[in-house]
């Protein structure tokens, strides 16, 4: 775009009236409120007068200068960024539309309480689902960390998990510290195994949970479910928010709560058989990934927006 053919202007020359919004009719509306959204707001922060309550006067504001093209490159320019904007809207509504429909679906694709069969259920399933502590469906393993005082345990070839790491992630496969095998040994921490752990931290934030993707070890801020093999993990991952709700419930200790291993072991929870945990985990595996698809999408669009707000208009001097 080339702004040498940009003439510069006075918001008096461009707007009529007393109000700014009133413009000329080789000003575009829409070309002038992205405009002034990008490159405006420091101009208009440096005119504010009064202390508790504050004000931006007119006379302040008309004698800014700023950079029009041609009422014909303004309506391109608007257009392109209306276009990102209706983009943005499109995702998030779907988005947001998918995040309802996993809130309703966990709730009625999983018994109620008091109830032995969900509201909804896949087609051939039949009968009732079972009560079972997660320490007949699971090891349950905590962690431990080497002494960060010697070298010679760190820096290894082990992943090696604290409770921040866990966030929005689904799946977790390589950690920001890593440990040696000798930092394993003289430590209390011990190797995951991949695609059937869940990792559950028990404190600083209880129940954020995680699918291992490859080996590794974590620190004593979780208790790790190491599933049995009758249990879809991606079942288990879609019971999060069941087993946070019901961890938090029994968590105990004075400076922070915190749940032991033997706790969450004890935990009581409905199963069905494993073809049906496949079924049900799939749907949410397809759910996830479909919302983090528009939240991909949503995060890229607004950060080409910004990128070409900051790049579309002139620089100031």
């Amino acid at each position: 775009m080339d702004y040498n053919h940009c003439t510069w202007l006075s918001l008096k020359d461009v707007a009529i009236g007393e109000m700014i919004s009133v413009f000329n009719t080789d000003q575009d509306p829409l070309f002038s409120a992205t405009m002034f959204n990008a490159t405006l707001q420091k101009e208009f922060a440096i005119r504010v007068e009064g202390g508790s309550v504050t004000n931006l006067y007119f006379d302040k504001l008309r004698n800014i200068d700023i950079s029009y093209p041609s009422l014909q490159e303004q309506k391109m320019i608007a257009s392109f960024f209306e276009n990102i904007d209706n983009l943005i809207t499109l995702h998030q509504r779907k988005y947001d539309n998918l995040v309802k429909t996993k809130k309703s679906m966990l709730q009625k694709m999983f018994p109620r309480d008091g109830a032995t069969v969900p509201e909804i259920r896949f087609k051939r399933f039949t009968g009732d689902w079972v009560q079972r502590k997660v320490s007949e469906v699971a090891e349950v393993v905590g962690g431990g960390t080497p002494s960060t005082s010697n070298p010679e345990y760190w820096d290894g070839d082990i992943n090696w998990y604290a409770p921040a790491e866990i966030g929005e992630q689904i799946y977790v496969e390589s950690s920001e510290r890593k440990i040696t095998e000798l930092g394993l040994e003289k430590s209390s921490a011990k190797i995951l195994p991949a695609h059937k752990t869940v990792l559950f931290t028990s404190r600083a934030g209880i129940g954020n949970t995680a699918i291992l993707q490859a080996p590794a070890a974590t620190n004593q801020g979780f208790q790790s479910m190491v599933l049995h093999d009758d249990i879809n993990p991606y079942f288990v991952y879609s019971m999060t928010d069941m087993i946070k709700a019901k961890a938090e419930r029994v968590a105990s200790g004075s400076t922070f709560a915190e749940i032991s291993g033997k706790m969450l072991g004890n935990l009581e929870f409905m199963f069905p058989s494993k073809p049906e945990q496949d079924k049900i985990g799939g749907y949410f595996e397809s759910l996830d990934n479909l919302i983090t698809l528009h939240q991909r999408k949503c995060d890229t669009l607004k950060s080409i927006k910004k990128y070409m707000l900051q790049n579309m208009f002139p620089k100031e001097d």
